[in-house]
């Protein structure tokens, strides 16, 4: 148990020690071990440290700090100095009864908080679109309780699979999201058809990749990329590309020919 108190003459290990003359003055980068003299330690609480020589200095400065002192908390893995604080938060089910937060001061932790058990009761949970819970619904849970989804048949489940009944109020449901389902007249009028022959209902789930082609005869604009023919399934909704007739550019490269009539510019 450690008190940081900075001691002004750390000594630096015996072998650079020993040879001053030959290391010193160092380069930027370069490195020298120190060792604490009795009843110190280094700030990890070991013997010795090493720093580095930088263009503003030693870093980290050389400290060495006295072990007779015992002003610090420690937990099972840290060790907390006086001024430092921890906050707690309750378990599902449970609310906060006084300061969600605890200070170290001389080597003692302030009165921590309790969790008291909320008995709030919540009503049945709202059934989600496109999904169920795995068991029935009651018509009320107690604090703490909980309710599982699971999504049908080609949809899928985005946020938590479960939630919870705090303090009265459900925690946030999930959402199941649609398939896409291939729609041929669409593709017959965007001139488009699959890459890839597959056989049975189409069904894409959300966040598939459908790759077309355009259909013999047809291509994509030349304000077209070849990457929108690769299409994504959003929410059940596709966007088709759009692939047009060769030779129908929309441009007229001669003027018509009409008997009787004078060309003006």
């Amino acid at each position: 148990y450690y008190l940081l108190v900075s001691l002004n003459r750390p000594i630096y290990s015996q072998y650079y020690y020993s040879f001053k003359s030959y290391y010193f003055p160092m380069s930027k980068e370069k490195k020298l071990s120190y060792t604490c003299t009795a009843g110190y330690t280094t700030e990890s609480g070991s013997q010795d440290a090493r720093i580095t020589c930088t263009a503003t200095g030693w870093l980290p400065a050389p400290k060495c700090y006295s072990k007779s002192l015992t002003f610090i908390a420690v937990t099972e893995d840290k060790m907390y100095y006086t001024g430092d604080t921890i906050r707690y938060r309750c378990d599902l089910g449970y609310s906060i009864n006084g300061s969600n937060e605890i200070t170290c001061k001389m080597g003692k932790w302030t009165s921590p908080p309790k969790c008291i058990e909320t008995w709030e009761t919540c009503p049945s949970p709202p059934a989600i679109k496109n999904g169920a819970s795995f068991r029935p619904l009651l018509t009320n849970y107690t604090a703490g309780s909980s309710i599982k989804y699971r999504c049908h048949r080609y949809h899928v489940l985005e946020g938590p699979e479960t939630v919870h009944c705090v303090q009265g109020k459900w925690t946030a449901q999930p959402t199941c999201l649609e398939p896409c389902t291939l729609n041929m007249d669409d593709m017959s009028n965007n001139n488009i058809e699959m890459k890839w022959r597959l056989e049975g209902e189409l069904f894409f789930l959300h966040g598939d990749t459908i790759d077309f082609v355009c259909k013999q005869g047809y291509y994509l604009s030349s304000s077209s990329r070849q990457s929108q023919l690769k299409v994504q399934c959003t929410r059940g909704k596709l966007r088709y590309p759009t692939c047009i007739m060769k030779g129908k550019t929309g441009i007229c490269f001669c003027n018509p020919i009409i008997t009787h009539q004078v060309q003006t510019h």
